[in-house]
């Protein structure tokens, strides 16, 4: 049994479908399951129905998911940086894939299946 396997999934919580796609391909063949959220209803769902480890997420996203949940937060975009040694026909940024992948394995380490999280709802 791999680390992974006792640990409870990742949800990618990304509105943008392409991000979204991409963050969960990159999650997968990092050894995560990663289940997938693109709006607000979604990602309540996904919290209501399933324990997750850790919720990946994208800047603007952050304060939605600390109003339902106190589980770990990783920014994607903080992994995306400019590429200084840009040539010609170069992207102006790529993305630190290992690093992300390492961010994800800390925060998830520390979340086995049997803690479960409470969603935090607030009612207004």
């Amino acid at each position: 049994m791999t680390d992974q396997a006792i640990f409870s999934p990742v949800l990618v919580y990304i509105s943008d479908q392409r991000g979204l796609d991409l963050a969960a391909e990159i999650l997968r063949t990092g050894g995560f399951e990663a289940n997938r959220a693109r709006n607000l209803s979604e990602l309540e769902l996904a919290l209501e129905r399933l324990e997750f480890a850790v919720i990946v997420t994208v800047t603007a996203k952050i304060g939605e998911v600390r109003a339902l949940c106190n589980l770990p937060i990783v920014n994607i975009q903080a992994f995306v940086l400019p590429n200084v040694e840009r040539a010609e026909n170069q992207p102006q940024s790529i993305f630190d894939r290992g690093g992300f992948l390492d961010r994800v394995r800390l925060n998830h380490r520390d979340r086995p299946v049997t803690m479960r999280h409470t969603p935090r709802r607030f009612v207004s």
